[in-house]
């Protein structure tokens, strides 16, 4: 017997359950559209460690990497030490804008502030990780950290000794509890998953024996996010602890068991192994001191692999970055600390090329959240762009000017010029006891943490970073390479004679109109970044 109204209840179901259905369908849909992402930072590369700008090192992923995507040759960062290019590539500020207690302590009486490797990212921090977290991306980061966090090391420095053996079961017990603070940190920071955290630099570890590079750990830790997450989006943050001293080399012939969160029980396999790497490059006639080039290119290697295994590729953004130049300048702002490669890669969406549009590490939060369509919260405003409509060709430049910041040195580059203003604080002149002290204990701290002896020069100018006669980075780096512009007050480059910044046309009367120019420039970027600055920002 026919029942009108059990029909239409039937009917009404059906068409719940398929219009319930339909949205599931369309919901996994637009999920499985949600591109991944895989940021990569390397540490302290040189040039000569890529292939594919001319380098002798042996580095074939790299290289293929840079030849697959959008190949950035006018990349930089906004400063040119390892914690505020951190700082930076996860919120998309410059580091100036950091807030923790020994960036505040570090600022001036007259309000300038100094950047160096003093910007930690807070726990209440909006950060990039935070916001694709808040998206529905689950987040991992791997590597080398730098950004605070200091804290959960305070047991292993009071009761792991320079002298101690990593094998020894109370050690590695102290280092396993340590490490899991450390990672509860970073998590803290906006990520799910915290895997081979490495606090910082190995050369101050109490453990003289730890002092050595483990980026199989770092890499295992990679690949066991993807593995674990292969099913839904994420976002990975991989920063690599090479090329950073201490030696690759010597790293490369130490017990690979060593890692930062204990021992071991048996070398990881998950990328060739080291004696394959030396092998590999003594056959193709490379130098021992490049193997370190090719190591890494193989944890990169084991990474980009894993995800063309669960046929990811082609759905992964991923970026990489060197965290800053070490061609003579790290720790200031001339093109060998400030330029660095920049690369990315994104099948399908965007075409491979390579591109001279200026760039800045600034740009790559923006960049994936606007990739991954993740909105920021109205109270968020980032100091980078986009990077998107430069990527897809649909413009050929989103900047025409940088700004740059590091120690008592301000810059603005555009595609010819570069200027740097170096001012120091009058409060921070110091004299020449207060030069003595500082020296002292600088000197004491080199060689308690890496065993190295320091000369101290209380008598010689300040560097940029506000050291007398610098600190060991930058009297190998900088003050050596540019002595002869390094103490000017006023620095302008032509770019388009090679970059080498070695003619200082800030005097010459026939640059007047364009020093003038550039210096109205920075007080335009000044503007907008926290902080004093000489004459410029009062």
């Amino acid at each position: 017997m026919h029942h009108p109204r059990l029909s239409h209840a039937l009917v009404l179901a059906v068409l719940l359950v398929s219009s319930f259905s339909a949205k599931v369908v369309a919901a996994k849909t637009v999920e499985a559209a949600r591109p991944n992402v895989v940021f990569i930072l390397t540490d302290d590369q040189h040039t000569d460690s890529f292939g594919f700008l001319g380098g002798r090192a042996l580095t074939p992923t790299i290289d293929r990497l840079a030849r697959s995507g959008v190949n950035f040759s006018r990349g930089y960062v906004s400063s040119s030490v390892c914690t505020p290019t951190r700082f930076s590539c996860l919120t998309g500020r410059y580091a100036s804008r950091a807030r923790n207690v020994s960036f505040k302590r570090s600022t001036s009486e007259e309000g300038q502030t100094s950047v160096q490797w003093n910007t930690d990212i807070l726990h209440d921090d909006w950060t990039l990780p935070r916001a694709m977290q808040q998206a529905g991306y689950v987040t991992g980061a791997v590597g080398k950290w730098h950004n605070g966090g200091g804290d959960s090391q305070n047991r292993v420095r009071r009761e792991v000794k320079l002298g101690d053996d990593p094998a020894d079961p109370r050690v590695t017990a102290i280092l396993r509890e340590g490490q899991e603070k450390l990672h509860a940190h970073v998590r803290a920071c906006g990520f799910d998953y915290a895997a081979a955290i490495n606090l910082g630099n190995f050369g101050n570890h109490p453990c003289g024996k730890m002092r050595v590079h483990n980026p199989e750990w770092i890499t295992q830790g990679a690949v066991d996010f993807i593995r674990q997450n292969k099913g839904r989006p994420f976002f990975l943050y991989m920063a690599t602890t090479l090329l950073h001293g201490p030696s690759p080399l010597d790293s490369l012939k130490a017990d690979p068991r060593i890692t930062h969160g204990g021992m071991l029980d048996a070398p990881l396999t998950v990328q060739p192994s080291r004696e394959d790497v030396l092998k590999r490059t003594r056959a193709a006639g490379i130098h021992d001191r490049l193997a370190g080039a090719t190591w890494l290119d193989d944890s990169v290697a084991a990474v980009l692999g894993e995800l063309d295994r669960h046929g990811l590729a082609e759905n992964t953004l991923v970026v990489f970055i060197n965290d800053h130049g070490v061609d003579g300048g790290k720790g200031s702002l001339y093109e060998g600390g400030v330029r660095t490669p920049i690369i990315v890669r994104w099948p399908g969406k965007i075409d491979a090329r390579p591109c001279d549009a200026l760039v800045q590490n600034i740009d790559l939060a923006p960049t994936i959240l606007d990739a991954c369509d993740v909105a920021l919260p109205a109270k968020v405003t980032l100091d980078g762009k986009s990077l998107m409509p430069l990527l897809t060709g649909s413009v050929d430049r989103i900047h025409d000017s940088l700004y740059c910041e590091v120690g008592h040195t301000r810059a603005v580059v555009t595609p010819e010029w570069k200027y740097i203003a170096f001012r120091i604080p009058p409060s921070q002149q110091l004299t020449v006891e207060q030069r003595r002290r500082i020296s002292e204990r600088y000197a004491q701290m080199k060689q308690g943490r890496e065993s190295k002896d320091f000369e101290q020069r209380p008598d010689a100018p300040l560097s940029h970073m506000g050291f007398p006669s610098g600190q060991n980075t930058e009297r190998v780096g900088a003050i050596k390479h540019y002595a002869d512009v390094y103490y000017d007050r006023d620095q302008l480059f032509d770019l388009r004679t090679g970059a080498k910044e070695e003619a200082n046309l800030a005097a010459d009367p026939a640059y007047r109109s364009r020093l003038k120019e550039m210096k109205l420039l920075l007080i335009e970027h000044l503007k907008g970044v926290p902080g004093t600055f000489g004459e410029f920002k009062p």
